[in-house]
């Protein structure tokens, strides 16, 4: 039974901000911009090959943070295989770089550093994308909670 007070006026209102904020102030994870040590790793090549695998490491690294992260976020698998977006200017870095063995040896990699923790940064901001599709958005919401409690990465 609820009791009609002067200050119920107010008490609502404030309630619903507060959830408000707390619905819509939520983190939002990107790929760092520096390569992760585990992406490259230097093999017993010479100094000047090395230096070429280093600088296809960061072609493909980039491309992985410029487009692979926005279609598959943050907890979403990665297909086996690279999709397009994920690929380098070839001309930049010669023939080696091109090659499509090297292309899924770097997607591979992508792969097995995907859902570490140092692979990502986490920045909170104010995100309104769940008044599109409240349900589906509150869905997700309550999944990343349990997971978040529970332990489940």
């Amino acid at each position: 039974m609820f009791f009609r007070h002067g200050w119920d006026k107010l008490i609502y209102p404030v309630a619903a901000l507060l959830l408000l904020i707390l619905i819509s102030y939520r983190p939002k994870y990107h790929l760092r911009e520096d390569m992760p040590p585990a992406f490259f790793s230097a093999g017993s090549a010479s100094a000047s090959q090395r230096d070429l695998e280093k600088r296809i490491a960061w072609a493909y690294w980039e491309s992985a943070v410029m487009d692979v992260q926005w279609k598959y976020p943050h907890g979403r698998p990665l297909p086996p295989d690279p999709p397009l977006e994920f690929r380098i200017n070839a001309q930049a870095l010669g023939p080696t770089a091109s090659d499509p063995a090297t292309r899924q040896f770097y997607w591979r990699r992508l792969v097995q550093i995907w859902y570490s923790p140092d692979t990502w940064t986490r920045d909170y901001g104010w995100d309104w994308s769940w008044t599109s599709d409240p349900l589906g958005s509150t869905g997700q919401w309550l999944k990343e909670q349990t997971d978040r409690l529970f332990g489940a990465y």
